[in-house]
């Protein structure tokens, strides 16, 4: 699987900006690690923070700038190493190399679980690892969204074979349920709509500058439709915690 996500299109393991839409990602995740970090504060202001799939430790870095203590996991080899080496974080490679007395008053998974092979596991892990008054907050694509629907086979979010899984938010729901979870709320998440519309374009054969006009174009009407319906977005971010016993 490692060779599929070696790809001049698969820019959260990239530091570079060769492209218009990798430039326009690098602005877009700079703004999105702030608005993680707004989000983060509301519910723990302070304490340890776990990333599960953090890329190049941007979002990490961040976070420990602003006074938390933070470490990471991230499978890509590439990556993770450019985490290490920048920023100075501890990055393992899966969550079974973090003891198992170690909690977290704070575990994110950013676009991550869609790509776990084990879903389960996954969060039996993070259960056991999870403070009892901790924060979960997992985003993933919303298969139930607007854009979903309209782009058909198209829609980027499939990405077949890094996407394991293909998420509705009542499958979240379920998922958060059977594992002990308590489902705080359910937000959406703007920004991604564009991302994944100037993508979806570029799959269905427009050129990169008709992919990017059309793309911001569609991903306002995206969210538009999600307001208007009540839907989801593109993407959706759960917020979660232990449920009481």
């Amino acid at each position: 699987m490692g060779s599929y996500y070696q790809s001049d299109n698969y820019y959260s393991h990239s530091s570079t900006s060769k492209t218009i839409v990798s430039r326009l990602y690098k602005l877009a995740r700079r703004w999105g690690v702030r608005n993680k970090h707004k989000i983060i504060r509301s519910v723990q202001p302070k304490g340890r923070v776990l990333d599960v799939g953090c890329g190049t430790g941007e979002f990490l870095a961040y976070l420990m700038s602003r006074g938390y203590l933070v470490d990471g996991v991230e499978p890509n080899q590439t990556a993770r190493e450019q985490a290490i080496a920048n920023h100075g974080i501890q990055v393992v490679a899966n969550t079974d190399q973090i003891p198992g007395y170690e909690q977290f008053q704070v575990i994110t998974l950013w676009h991550v679980l869609e790509h776990v092979p084990d879903l389960r596991a996954t969060l039996k892990k993070i259960f056991t690892q999870l403070a009892s008054d901790g924060t979960l907050l997992i985003a993933v694509p919303d298969r139930g969204s607007w854009d979903a629907k309209h782009y058909g086979t198209f829609w980027a979010a499939w990405d077949v074979p890094r996407h394991f899984y293909h998420f509705r938010q009542t499958d979240i729901q379920a998922l958060l349920r059977e594992h002990g979870f308590l489902l705080v709320a359910t937000k959406r998440m703007w920004m991604d709509a564009f991302y994944i519309a100037i993508l979806s374009e570029g799959y269905s054969g427009a050129s990169r500058p008709v992919a990017l006009i059309k793309g911001l174009m569609v991903g306002a009407w995206s969210n538009l439709a999600s307001m208007l319906s009540g839907g989801p977005t593109s993407s959706s971010l759960y917020v979660a915690r232990k449920a009481k016993a």
